[in-house]
């Protein structure tokens, strides 16, 4: 049986270049967890607001080894 972990990986920095940013972070993360022997089982991101002026975009990562 395979031992799934989860992920999160967050930013709030400014909207625009949140998505971006993060996506980088993500993509570095993926890229050491395979080549420490993880296998990817799903990535989603999410935006949760904090306050009115304040969001966050999130990360979910579901891995398996």
């Amino acid at each position: 049986m395979k031992k799934h972990e989860v992920f999160t990986l967050s930013t709030s920095t400014s909207f625009s270049g949140m998505k971006e940013k993060l996506s980088k972070e993500v993509e570095q993360f993926l890229n050491e967890k395979v080549n420490e022997g993880y296998e990817v089982v799903n990535v989603s991101f999410s935006y949760f607001s904090q306050t009115a002026s304040s969001t966050e975009l999130v990360a979910f990562i579901t891995l398996c080894k």
